[in-house]
Order: C-alpha cells, then sequence, then structure tokens
C-alpha cells in the first residue's frame, strides 16, 4: 500500500472526527466569544471591563476543569485500540466486555475527580490571581463541573464507535449538541429568548445541558447502526473481570497522565499570565482557545492513527503498521503548516472576534505569531502519540510528555513571564519550546518501536 493510499485511508477515519473535534471546540469558542461579548455591543449593559473580567474567568475555569477531565478522557482513550484489536479479530464478546468495564471504571474516575475539583475551589483565592475574575470562575465551576458526569458517557460510547471505525455518528451527535450548546448560551448569557441573564454561569449551564443531549443523541445514532447496536446489546453488569480492568487501567494511566501533563501545563501558563495582569490573562486565553481549534483538528489524525495502528497491530502486519503511523503524520505536518501561516496573517483579524479592547487584542496578536511557530511541533506530538497509543506503548512517551512540560516549558515560560517581566509572550515561548522537545523525542520513539516490531518477525 502507498503513502497515499494510506493518507486516503487516514482520512476517511479522520475527518468525521475532526468534524466531531471541531463540533466540541465550537463549544469553546462561542463560550469564549459570548463572555467576551459582556458589557460590548451584544449586551444590554455597556461596561468595557465586564468582557475581559469574564474572559478571564472562563480562562481560569477551564484551566482548573481541563486539568480534571483529561484525566478522566485519558483512561477512556486505552479503549478504542483494544475495541479496534477485538473488531479485527471478528470477537463481538470481547469488545463489549471492554465496553463494560470501561464504562464504569469511567464513572468511578469521574466521581472521584468531580469530589476533588469541588473541594479545590475555595484555594482558589490563594493562587495571587485577580478577586474579581476568581469571584465569576468559581460558580463557572460549580455547574461544569457537573457536566463532567455526561461528558465522561459519551466518552465511553464514542471511544467504541471510534475503535469500531465509525466514527462519522460521534460527528452527527456532536455537531447538534454543540449547536444547541450556540442556542442555549444566546439565551442564558445575555438574558434572550425569554431566559435570564446569567453572564458567566449561562456559559456553563449551556454546556451542561448541551453534554446530556449529546449523549442521547450518540446512543440513538448507536442503537440505529446494526454493528454498535450488537456492542450494546451485548452489555452486561453481571460479572466483571479483574483482568480487563487491569488491562485498561495499564493502558489508560499513563495515557491520562499524557493529556495531564500537557493540559495541566497551559492551566499552569494561565495562572503564570493571570499574574501579569488581566490584560496577558485575556490575552492568553484568546490565542489558546484558537491554537486549540487546529489542536482538536489534528487529534482526529491521531485517532485515526490510534485506530489504523491498532487494527494492524491485530492483524500482526507490522509494515503497513508502521506506514499507517507514518502517513499520518505527514498529514498533521502539512495541515499545521497551513494553520500556522493562517494564524499570521490574520494575527490582527481572530481576536477581535473575541472582545472589543485593543490593549487585549494587540497583545493576542503577539501570541499568535509564537502559536504558529508551535503549531508544527503540537500536531507532530499529538499524532505521533497516537500512533505510539495503537502500538499499546504508553509509559516511555508519558515520561517525555512530563519533562517537556514540567521541566522545560513551565519553569522556562515562568521564568521569562515573571522575572523577565516579558508577560504572556514570554510564557508562549517557554511552551513552545517544551512542545518542539516533546514531538522530537516521540517521533524518535515511534520510529525505533515500529522498526522493533519489524525485526521480531
Amino acid at each position: 500500500m502507498t503513502i497515499r493510499e494510506h493518507m486516503r485511508k487516514n482520512l476517511i477515519l479522520a475527518w468525521p472526527v475532526m468534524l466531531s473535534q471541531a463540533g466540541q471546540i465550537t463549544v469553546n469558542v462561542a463560550d469564549n466569544v459570548m463572555v467576551g461579548a459582556l458589557g460590548g455591543k451584544w449586551d444590554n449593559v455597556h461596561d468595557p471591563e465586564l468582557g475581559k473580567v469574564a474572559l478571564g474567568a472562563v480562562s481560569l475555569g477551564n484551566a482548573l476543569f481541563f486539568m480534571i477531565m483529561v484525566t478522566a478522557l485519558g483512561f477512556s482513550f486505552a479503549m478504542s485500540p483494544l475495541i479496534a484489536q477485538a473488531d479485527a479479530k471478528n470477537n463481538l464478546r470481547r469488545g463489549a466486555d471492554i465496553l463494560t468495564h470501561g464504562l464504569v471504571l469511567n464513572m468511578v474516575l469521574t466521581i472521584l475527580l468531580v469530589v476533588f475539583l469541588f473541594a479545590f475551589l475555595p484555594f482558589m483565592y490563594h493562587l495571587n490571581q485577580p478577586k474579581d475574575v476568581v469571584d465569576q470562575a468559581i460558580p463557572y465551576l460549580q455547574i461544569v463541573g457537573f457536566s463532567m458526569i455526561p461528558l465522561m458517557i459519551f466518552q465511553s460510547f464514542r471511544q467504541v464507535s471510534e475503535g469500531l471505525s465509525l466514527t462519522l455518528i460521534v460527528a452527527i451527535a456532536t455537531i447538534i449538541a454543540n449547536l444547541m450548546n450556540i442556542f442555549f448560551n444566546y439565551g442564558l448569557i445575555f438574558g434572550n429568548l425569554g431566559m435570564p441573564r446569567l453572564g458567566v454561569e449561562g456559559a456553563a449551564y449551556g454546556t451542561l445541558l448541551s453534554r446530556i443531549i449529546m449523549v442521547f443523541t450518540l446512543l440513538g445514532a448507536m442503537w440505529y447502526n446494526s454493528k454498535s447496536k450488537s456492542y450494546l446489546k451485548a452489555v452486561q453488569f453481571k460479572k466483571f473481570k479483574n483482568l480487563i480492568f487491569k488491562k485498561l487501567f495499564q493502558l489508560g494511566a499513563p495515557t491520562s497522565m499524557q493529556m495531564f501533563f500537557e493540559v495541566s501545563a497551559f492551566a499552569g501558563a494561565a495562572f503564570i499570565c493571570g499574574m501579569a495582569g488581566k490584560d496577558d490573562l485575556a490575552a492568553h486565553q484568546i490565542a489558546l482557545n484558537l491554537a486549540s481549534i487546529t489542536f482538536m483538528l489534528c487529534t482526529g489524525l491521531g485517532i485515526a492513527a490510534t485506530v489504523r495502528v491498532g487494527n494492524q497491530l491485530g492483524h500482526k502486519d507490522f509494515n503497513t503498521m508502521k506506514r499507517a503511523g507514518w502517513s499520518a503524520i505527514y498529514m498533521a505536518i502539512v495541515f499545521m503548516i497551513i494553520s500556522g501561516l493562517l494564524f499570521i496573517s490574520l494575527r490582527h483579524y481572530l481576536p477581535a472576534i473575541y472582545i472589543d479592547n485593543q490593549v487585549v487584542i494587540a497583545l493576542a496578536a503577539k501570541l499568535l505569531i509564537i502559536a504558529a511557530l508551535f503549531q508544527l511541533s503540537d500536531g507532530v506530538q499529538v499524532v505521533a502519540l497516537g500512533a505510539l497509543r495503537g502500538m499499546q506503548d504508553v509509559n516511555i512517551p508519558t515520561l517525555i510528555t512530563l519533562i517537556a512540560y514540567f521541566v522545560i516549558a513551565l519553569p522556562l515560560g515562568y521564568y521569562l513571564t515573571i522575572p523577565l517581566k516579558m508577560g504572556a509572550f514570554g510564557m508562549w515561548i517557554g511552551l513552545g519550546i517544551g512542545l518542539t522537545f516533546s514531538a522530537s523525542l516521540q517521533l524518535i520513539r515511534y520510529h525505533r518501536t515500529s522498526s522493533k516490531f519489524i525485526r521480531a518477525v
């Protein structure tokens, strides 16, 4: 099979996932754009400070929430390569058992993490952040925290669907839910359509309601599809096997830590930018939100790499397995180069979508130059991690991410931001260097690990 044929297969798998990711990003973008418009032209209350404080609150709230969320998401990601291998062997019973055990494991972890989140909230006042920002971030987090439960139910069934290469139904469910999120945001943030004006809390309620809708939409789509329906009908909660829990934990824990390291690094970056001031924090949130769009789209290629590499591992076709992974990496390189060029050319226009504050817009435009440069590294490392996950190689990649973010990115970013007084610009330089380190080592790891499978034949 040629590289072009591999790319075609990757695209068939990846585009619905990318569409689904784009839908999920829409939730975040809609929240940021709409809360940033508080006190502006969309709002009946006119106060330029409202949008800046609201953006800062959502930034801090999401920084903490995403740290908690990705810890749970990482465990769920262990399901898709195992489902892909079971599907390659036509082993329905094995696949249904993975779904059952994965759902239980995800729910237990989610409840524990939500309890931890609520216990941590009072400590936000002791993190050297603007008080008016924290005052709005805490109620936002209290509502969004509950949305973790429907989100992780959805994520469990999503991993099964993607492991079965049924990525389109996930995209449909996500897009429907996100359209509902925009509807609820428009009503609840500004008090439109007969709904109460709740400001930042309205964005949180919109997210909660849309995630509940997302669960039922995906379950309905899975029941309509004959292949996924057979898995749903085979689910049974009467007997549990410790070996399956152990396998999910062995694969999921390192993946969870990989994601936690990255997201907590960006969360830490938000708090460091908050120390530099409200303008830096708001600009950081805008640039991060824009960068997350291309990153999340690129995760679609990472998921395609996981599924295709996992399938070929199940078939023991290691040469095809290696080429499948590399083809996804090549696609990520092209996609992120184009994204970086767009960021640079539109850097003065994109931030203006979020806020009507020239100081914040100018600072965000500078951050987008750095974002454009590290887009390539960010895309390469997420797809390489996906390919490594398909080979069930997760421990060393986790160590690499730990070093990249907590030994390089955060310490360097803090030093440039606070002692050298470079503000958010310094923080983003640190993040870019850490991401480049991670991408380089993940590529080397993928080459060596895939080659080892081939030599062992």
